[in-house]
């Protein structure tokens, strides 16, 4: 798929396929059982993560070069038929239909070094005749028609996940022997946004738009979504014989050689930081004037404009967060607990600070505007509160303290800003 093309998809359907590898839909191709197994090399190849949204996660491709019939192919999961007109509503939804493609090598290195421009680390496979014979029936038979498609999830079943369960397979079960029951210091989240990190705003809206499930601990076994994961724990398995038997100082994976060598994108700034730096610390100032300079219109058109700005951002993101949980089958995205915090109600918040922009004056405390507008604040209070301390009690299991810390700070001094201050009576008050 074209990287604009993949941008645009990505950034206005929630960011969540950012898992996802940009890749052309191809007719699906059986390839030849290789005559000479002896002639035939495996290799793990990782894709570096790029600055563009849809490769900052990386990617896995195993590639099988047949020295006998000159045949060098990359395997690849991570392949959409973007042409189907419901992809976009299918995408947006999580009915995700991938498939296996199958490519000459040289073009797809070519494709990642001059296009993409990100690494690629190749490490051959050591593995006896029969494994690399029983891998290579294993990769036809997912090339099949009937076989080729599958359901893609981005945290379980996706093109790192893919190689990892084949290999497991001919392996006798080795790698989840290994790790399935050791466990991760880290969460689906935390390697989520240490990915995103590069593009802050990425990072941050990944960490919004997702549910607790992305806080379970984890196996390394669980790890393996992630491609760079999956290389470093593989990296770590022996070589086995075919009785399942240990080979002696022989690893699973060569030592790496790099095939394109390109630097890594470096980390951006906390997305939090950055939300206080640009957002709320800028209204905080504004809410600010509006207490030290009563009796003139300019506290009345800053709290208008604080209250715009904030009712957007809470409200945009609150109905964004309902329609996820009504119409989106990811599991990652119902039931998320920042609804705490942001209430699709807060619309109304964007309309009472145009209000007081357009007559610069604060309404009479008795309107149905300034009554709606200080009961939906001093609820939210409340609300933000008990979402806090069920959070810190552990009913409330996904991670909210980037959230608490930032967005609670700025937010308590509105809600309290409203309350005392923008229902007030005053001088020049009006029944908005």
């Amino acid at each position: 798929m074209h990287p604009g093309f993949a941008r645009f998809v990505l950034t206005c359907w929630l960011l969540l396929g950012a898992l996802v590898q940009p890749a052309l839909a191809q007719d699906s191709m059986v390839p030849p059982m290789p005559k000479d197994m002896a002639q035939v090399e495996m290799f793990l190849l990782t894709v570096g993560r790029g600055t563009q949204i849809e490769a900052l996660f990386g990617h896995t491709i195993l590639r099988v070069i047949d020295h006998g019939s000159g045949q060098d192919l990359a395997y690849n999961w991570g392949i959409f038929d973007f042409y189907d007109p419901l992809f976009i509503w299918n995408f947006y939804r999580g009915e995700l239909r991938y498939m296996l493609g199958i490519y000459p090598t040289p073009g797809l290195i070519d494709y990642y070094r001059n296009v993409e421009r990100r690494s690629i680390m190749q490490q051959q496979l050591v593995l006896t005749l029969r494994q690399k014979t029983d891998l290579m029936q294993r990769l036809i038979r997912n090339a099949l028609p009937a076989n080729v498609h599958y359901q893609y999830s981005q945290l379980r079943d996706n093109c790192a996940t893919r190689p990892r369960d084949h290999l497991d397979a001919i392996l006798g079960g080795k790698i989840g022997e290994a790790f399935k029951h050791r466990p991760s210091f880290a969460t689906y989240r935390d390697h989520m946004k240490a990915s995103a990190s590069p593009v802050w705003w990425v990072a941050m809206s990944l960490d919004m738009l997702t549910n607790d499930v992305l806080d379970v601990p984890l196996s390394n076994w669980h790890e393996m979504f992630l491609p760079l994961r999956l290389q470093q724990l593989l990296s770590q398995m022996p070589a086995f014989a075919d009785s399942g038997e240990e080979i002696s100082h022989q690893s699973l994976l060569t030592a790496p050689e790099w095939l394109v060598d390109l630097p890594e994108p470096l980390p951006g700034p906390d997305p939090y930081a950055m939300w206080s730096l640009l957002v709320g610390g800028p209204l905080s100032l504004l809410l600010l004037w509006t207490w030290l300079t009563p009796g003139s219109s300019r506290p009345a058109r800053m709290l208008g404009l604080s209250s715009v700005v904030f009712g957007f951002w809470s409200a945009f993101w609150a109905t964004l967060l309902v329609c996820n949980w009504a119409l989106s089958r990811y599991i990652e995205t119902p039931h998320n607990a920042l609804l705490w915090l942001l209430w699709p109600v807060d619309w109304i918040f964007v309309y009472y600070g145009i209000r007081l922009i357009g007559k610069g004056a604060l309404p009479i405390a008795a309107s149905p505007l300034g009554r709606l507008v200080r009961g939906t604040s001093l609820l939210h209070v409340v609300a933000f509160a008990f979402g806090a301390i069920l959070w810190m009690v552990g009913l409330v299991h996904q991670d909210i303290l980037p959230m608490l810390a930032s967005y609670g700070l700025f937010g308590a001094l509105f809600f309290v800003t409203i309350c005392c201050h923008g229902a007030a009576q005053g001088s020049r008050s009006v029944d908005a």
